[in-house]
């Protein structure tokens, strides 16, 4: 039923005719194709656009692009909290997680998965495994993979957004400081109110 309307309602802008009235007098003035008059209203809009401005109050506005950014600098503090709770309130993760694996993820015992055979004298497990690649070994250096990598995306597409007053700059730093802090501590004082 709707796609006959459609094609009904479609023909008729098409082959219809109508009739335009004089705003001043409401007489009869001509029949016209409706084509030509959307034709006529259209070049008319078009001619007025130079003359509207859209206004620009300079106020901060929570848009997408502060979305996504934002999103990006709570999973930075989200990682940060992970890997003060791996460092210093391991008992807590273990108290939530018990089956997780020490060496995955409690850096005491991870940092040595990047030597051969768990041994600094033996040199890299595999090539780049102390440098480049060392996110592949633990957990600990993925945390801070996923930390640098988002803060550093967040940081790339907030320098395109240009120059803008003082007072936005302000208010960025707030939310940008509140998402943060809501990362981390959504994630660090969760574990550390687990410490038995």
């Amino acid at each position: 039923m709707k796609q006959f309307l459609f094609i009904i309602s479609l023909f008729a802008s098409i082959a219809g005719h109508c009739q335009f009235f004089e705003a001043s007098n409401n007489q009869l003035n001509e029949t016209t194709n409706i084509t030509a008059a959307i034709i006529h209203d259209s070049a008319a809009a078009n001619s007025n656009k130079e003359k509207i401005k859209l206004k620009n109050d300079g106020r901060w506005r929570l848009d997408k692009n502060k979305l996504w950014t934002g999103g990006l600098v709570m999973l930075s503090g989200m990682a940060k909290g992970f890997n003060e709770t791996l460092e210093f309130n391991w008992h807590g993760f273990a108290a939530v997680f018990p089956k997780a694996n020490p060496q995955w993820f409690w850096p005491q015992k991870s940092f040595k998965n990047k030597y051969k055979d768990g041994d600094p004298e033996k040199g890299a497990k595999f090539p780049l495994s102390t440098s480049v690649l060392v996110f592949t070994t633990d957990q600990y250096h993925l945390n801070n993979l996923i930390h640098r990598a988002s803060m550093t995306a967040a940081l790339i597409i907030k320098i395109g957004e240009g120059k803008r007053k003082l007072k936005q700059y302000v208010f960025d730093a707030l939310y940008y400081t509140a998402a943060y802090q809501l990362g981390f501590g959504g994630v660090y004082y969760y574990f550390k109110s687990r410490v038995p």
